[in-house]
């Protein structure tokens, strides 16, 4: 089990934003992270069972669908690394759209 932190090498976004990204943007951020929040149609933001991770690493690209236990506690769930950008972007976009679903957004 791990705990949530915050570095400064990553760009967290909510999981609307990281459907919109594209290859380019994530070679240049190079680490992408979803909040662990949503907010609701009130405005408010509520705890969101999951979140992902996209990295751009020297083996290739990274994508982790973590689920949080307790926050800030949190395993990994599901894990896969890609030669490049391209391949790994529709799976991440994948798991984040299943996350809106089950949101019921």
């Amino acid at each position: 089990m791990t705990s949530l932190h915050y570095y400064g090498n990553e760009t967290i976004m909510s999981v609307e934003q990281v459907l919109r990204l594209k290859p380019g943007e994530i070679r240049i951020l190079e680490w992408v992270r979803t909040y662990e929040f949503m907010e609701n149609q009130w405005g408010v933001d509520e705890p969101v069972p999951h979140f992902l991770e996209i990295k751009c690493e020297s083996v290739g690209v990274r994508i982790r669908k973590n689920r949080i236990t307790n926050f800030p506690d949190y395993v990994c769930e599901a894990e896969q690394v890609f030669p490049d950008v391209e391949q790994a972007l529709p799976i991440f976009h994948e798991w984040a759209k299943r996350i809106l679903e089950e949101q019921g957004k």
